[in-house]
């Protein structure tokens, strides 16, 4: 990742809904971990990817994503990609979600 320039973080918060059966979850979460290459990867300007299972789950937390993208351009392309579009409907379903958007200078 290059530190000095402009990059935009991605954070998300992925609570799901008690309904959700593990199965569904564990299959989120499965295809959350190649979502990034799925979706165009480091050449569509996704130069940092991680999911995982959130070890703090007093708010009831699930999962928790933090993506780092070039540059709002490459965000936005990542919000519009079918791969994505994908799991949204699938979240829709069976859970809820905070985002958080950062631009940062470094």
């Amino acid at each position: 990742m290059n530190i000095r320039s402009r990059n935009f973080w991605h954070i998300v918060l992925i609570s799901f809904r008690d309904s959700a059966p593990e199965s569904v979850r564990q299959e989120i979460y499965d295809r959350y971990q190649a979502l990034d290459t799925d979706c165009g990867g480091k050449e569509a300007g996704i130069l940092f990817w991680r999911v995982g299972w959130n070890l703090d789950q007093r708010k009831k937390v699930h999962l928790i994503e933090i993506a780092v993208f070039r540059d709002d351009a490459a965000l936005q392309h990542f919000r519009v990609h079918p791969k994505h579009q994908e799991i949204t409907d699938i979240l829709r379903a069976v859970a809820d979600w905070k985002v958080g958007d950062l631009n940062i200078v470094a």
